[in-house]
């Protein structure tokens, strides 16, 4: 199984630097066009199905990207993750000593990782239960939940450094599974 992940295109918030979470942000320009950019650079690749975020932002991706050409299946698990009060605020506030600790724990309404990484679990059992093992399956969300994918893929543990993977947005990272 071959499983394609996509980070959504740029929103306002990116360029802000603001806490997105799972506020309902759409694409800017630049942001169709990174999305516009993803369907040429996957145009000659030929997916079963395409699984994506609720929030437009990837759902807006995801359409643009499959151009019409493939089913678009909304799962409820590939939303970005909860940040609760921190939404809308300036992410540079994340670089302050102490913040890591709060960004790990439920305060302020924060998911917590690990609710994040079972929710990323949950939904590779849907694609592995619901694929066969020869599929091509592409995937449009958001960072941190693509981030807990990739730890769910590749393997973690407790002394792992959850910030050493990022994508940008409208990246594209390719798994063999």
């Amino acid at each position: 199984m071959k499983l394609y992940l996509v980070r959504h295109g740029e929103t306002s918030w990116n360029i802000g630097r603001k806490v997105q979470g799972q506020t309902d942000i759409p694409l800017n320009e630049t942001g169709v066009r990174q999305a516009e950019k993803v369907r040429e650079e996957l145009k000659n690749e030929v997916f079963d199905i395409c699984y994506c975020s609720p929030l437009m932002r990837a759902r807006r991706t995801a359409e643009i990207a499959t151009d019409g050409r493939l089913e678009i299946v909304i799962d409820e698990n590939l939303k970005e993750r909860g940040f609760g009060e921190l939404e809308g605020t300036d992410s540079a506030h994340w670089e302050i000593d102490g913040f890591s600790r709060v960004l790990n724990t439920n305060e302020f309404g924060i998911e917590p990782v690990r609710d994040v990484l079972a929710r990323a679990k949950k939904f590779l059992k849907r694609v592995k239960t619901e694929n066969s093992d020869e599929a091509k399956i592409l995937v449009v969300g958001h960072g941190t939940l693509l981030k807990m994918l990739h730890y769910n893929i590749v393997g973690y543990d407790d002394e792992t450094d959850f910030r050493e993977f990022y994508m940008e947005n409208g990246e594209i990272v390719e798994y063999e599974m």
